[in-house]
């Protein structure tokens, strides 16, 4: 017989965002437990340690510097952050030849480079119009929305070969979709969350100035520590039944007994547990139209980041190619050297195609031909390819196809009987980052404390 536990609330998946509302609920006098279907805690983020101990990060790793929510967090749980390696050359791949940069934009011809500037100055402008707390009641939501990312590009003014790679490149990073099933609505809404588009494609001042101490786990280690036996590991939940006055959250060996329940699981995974009653058509349709994409983040490992003293920052971009950005994510000691290699989209799924070993050898020869001979010979390689995680299904999160917001964006937080919802997808400010997981199990909590 599956074991039974009474609580105050269980809360689904122990993310950034499950752990944060556990953790409002619990610190305000209620009894939570809280079933991950995986072996760990954190979802979508990930801290590995290497061999001598190092951790690695092999999910989300950055903060913003205005990721409040996520800082608190680290000052409570004695959790420390430093500053991303960004001295040095960045480097740009063009057609074979190796361009050098500092700043945020290439050094390519001036045209290029207005053209970018220009586009970048009026998607912010569009985007300081969308509601933030509500963008499919902008007052050209239904325009917008129904367009897609792909239609707003190809009347950005971007018109020379190598610009419209870098920014198809920028924007399938922040997707991972392709450009045509991306709606421009979804792209407005992102650039308010975050303040502009500056800001998510930025190292210093922007989403990836600030790493963790620890690696960016620690902090859900030492939440889930502090709850202590509330956290049950490697329990998927299967089913959540409704009643007049309480939930039922069922999982192969326990269900939970409770008094509301907080789903908190990349929205197409919220498909598989099965609901009585059943799911609406309207909330079936969105998560089914949540779409995460494919992207592969590779960690590869040296002794010591030798690239810093040859004068490059280990920030660079080849789009289309088996390494498309490089950020260095070496510890704050400055050793090992950790260079975090990605791949976005369409790319990412021909890249994983390959065979393990031509994979690797066509990241390394990428990194090789950036920054020398001594990037063929890592100590470490360590890849995820994070659509192709059962828990997880795609990075970095769900991006909305053309039509969807307006349709079904209020159901995003809306509960459903006494099930709340909460991850980053659900959050307006910082949508999509680590910070708008812990803002969204924080909304969620105070939802439930408000109705008790």
């Amino acid at each position: 017989m599956p074991e039974r536990i009474d609580a105050d609330v269980c809360v689904v998946g122990a993310g950034y965002a499950g752990l944060s509302a556990a953790l409002r609920l619990h610190q305000n006098g209620k009894s939570v437990v809280v079933l991950e279907a995986r072996d760990r805690v954190g979802g979508r983020i990930w801290t590995e340690h290497l061999p001598d101990g190092t951790p690695v990060d092999r999910g989300g790793a950055w903060l913003a510097p205005k990721h409040e929510a996520v800082f608190g967090l680290a000052r409570d749980f004695g959790v420390a952050t430093y500053k991303t390696w960004v001295k040095g050359a960045h480097l740009l791949v063009d057609e074979g030849r190796m361009l050098r940069y500092r700043g945020l934009i290439p050094k390519i011809s001036p045209l290029a480079v207005l053209s970018i500037v220009l586009a970048q100055a009026r998607l912010d402008w569009t985007a300081k119009r969308v509601p933030i707390d509500a963008p499919w009641t902008a007052k050209r939501a239904s325009e917008y929305d129904a367009r897609s990312v792909a239609w707003w590009f190809e009347r950005s003014g971007v018109r020379t070969a190598l610009a419209r790679d870098l920014f198809d490149m920028a924007v399938r990073g922040l997707f991972t979709g392709s450009l045509d099933d991306t709606s421009y609505l979804h792209l407005l809404f992102l650039v308010r969350a975050h303040g502009s588009i500056n800001t998510l494609f930025s190292i210093k001042g922007g989403s990836q100035e600030n790493m963790i101490e620890g690696g960016a786990g620690l902090i859900a280690t030492r939440i889930a520590d502090s709850l202590g036996d509330a956290v049950r590991l490697a329990t998927p939940v299967r089913s959540i039944t409704q009643l007049e006055d309480h939930v039922e959250v069922a999982g192969s060996d326990v269900t939970v007994s409770a008094r509301h329940a907080v789903v908190c699981i990349p929205p197409v995974l919220t498909l598989d547990i099965t609901f009585d009653p059943v799911l609406p058509d309207d909330r079936r349709a969105l998560y089914t139209s949540a779409i995460a994409g494919p992207e592969s983040k590779t960690l590869v490992v040296y002794d010591e980041p030798f690239w810093r003293g040859d004068g490059f920052s280990g920030q660079s971009a080849g789009p289309g190619s088996a390494s498309e950005v490089t950020l260095d994510a070496s510890p704050s000691s400055g050793t090992p050297g950790v260079i975090a290699s990605f791949t976005f989209g369409r790319v990412a799924e021909r890249v994983g195609q390959l065979d393990p070993g031509e994979r690797r050898r066509a990241v390394l020869d990428a990194l090789a031909a950036r920054f020398g001979p001594r990037a063929g010979s890592p100590v470490e390689f360590i890849e995820t390819a994070w659509w192709t995680e059962p828990w997880t299904r795609g990075c970095s999160m769900a991006h909305f196809p053309p039509g969807v917001l307006t349709r079904y964006g209020p159901l995003l937080r809306a509960p459903f009987g006494r099930v709340h919802w909460a991850g980053t997808e659900t959050s307006t400010r910082s949508h999509g980052a680590i910070d708008g997981a812990v803002l969204s199990g924080q909304r969620a909590a105070a939802e439930i404390l408000d109705r008790a």
